[in-house]
């Protein structure tokens, strides 16, 4: 990969939209620019980094306001490995990674098909952290008529392991998920980290359960409508929106503007939840202050929910209190007609 420094023309657009940056400050966070492109002026043996890398967020907000459009996340992770910023939730990951196949320690099982064709990939924290949440995105595919199911002994995407540096045990558990994911006709996850990693790693062409919601399965189909007239607000998860692709929530508000009953309000202030990058793991005080900034735009736009179509913002947001949060897809199956 191309060093950043090489290509950066000190524009100061990355350091402009940082989450981070803009609630910590210079003094506590140096911001994207100094840890990504000006880092090779620092020794590699300089602790004073390993705190402000492990307060990244991996957002990617930098990387979209980057005009040379360099890789900042990627190079910001790097440095964490490079200057040792591993904290004890790391090492927690790859124990379990090593004892489970998952990097969190499995608490349910999900009831679904262990055959079909659509392949619902559940995810580390979506089985552990937000497991009714997957439960209820399973049965509402299966719902439709679909040919959901989730396949026997999968394991964790990687994606959390890569970012502490385990790319040796992220490989492994890429070879156990291979020849499961090859045999699916089509493979979808409800998070945005796990569609993306299955893609980089895999080379399959993972859906979030939205693309697949609005592309494969029409309106018809779900038949969503609300018992009553309720107001809600969309989160829109970084990893989802930036890297899976924006056009993720423009199907949400479509498929949101298609309920009867339901009035979807928009926030005065988008941004991340502090949920993504370890960062709740790493520093949860900074993650819950993130969290605290978007409950709190949605309670001023007069929403009773807060949806959030990812398992990381899902954990992190519900944290804050003050307004109900729910998983975009859960929240949907709620209001199918034609769940049983």
């Amino acid at each position: 990969m191309l060093h950043p420094e090489n290509r950066c023309i000190k524009c100061g657009a990355c350091q402009s939209v940082c989450p981070v940056l803009r609630l910590e400050g210079r003094e506590t966070f140096p911001g994207p620019r100094r840890l990504a492109v000006e880092v090779s002026r620092f020794s590699r043996e300089n602790s004073t980094l390993s705190s402000p890398l492990e307060m990244c967020t991996s957002c990617a907000q930098c990387e979209s306001a980057c005009p040379s459009r360099l890789p900042l996340t990627d190079a910001v992770m790097l440095m964490r490995v490079r200057h040792g910023a591993r904290s004890e939730g790391g090492d927690r990951m790859l124990r379990n990674s090593r004892q489970f196949g998952r990097t969190i320690a499995p608490v349910s099982s999900m009831r679904a098909p262990s055959e079909g064709s659509t392949l619902f990939f559940p995810g580390c924290v979506g089985e552990a952290r937000t497991a009714s949440s997957v439960q209820a995105a399973i049965d509402l595919l299966l719902s439709t008529g679909d040919r959901t199911y989730v396949p026997d002994g999968w394991s964790c995407c990687g994606s959390p392991l890569e970012k502490i540096g385990e790319r040796r045990e992220a490989e492994r558990l890429r070879s156990i998920n291979a020849p499961l994911l090859e045999a699916a006709e089509a493979v979808v996850t409800a998070c945005p980290g796990c569609a993306v990693q299955l893609r980089r790693s895999n080379g399959v062409e993972a859906l979030h359960v939205l693309e697949y919601l609005y592309e494969s399965i029409t309106p018809a189909r779900l038949r969503l409508r609300s018992s009553r007239l309720l107001t809600v607000a969309l989160h829109s998860p970084c990893h989802l929106l930036r890297t899976v692709g924006p056009h993720t929530i423009d199907y949400a508000r479509e498929l949101l503007a298609s309920v009867p009953g339901l009035r979807v309000v928009d926030m005065d202030d988008e941004g991340c939840c502090g949920g993504g990058g370890g960062v709740a793991s790493a520093r949860p005080d900074l993650a819950l202050r993130m969290a605290r900034r978007r409950v709190d735009s949605a309670a001023r736009a007069g929403a009773e929910v807060l949806l959030a179509p990812c398992p990381f913002c899902v954990v992190n947001l519900g944290r804050a209190g003050g307004v109900e949060v729910r998983e975009l897809t859960s929240f949907l199956a709620s209001l199918s007609e034609s769940r049983s």
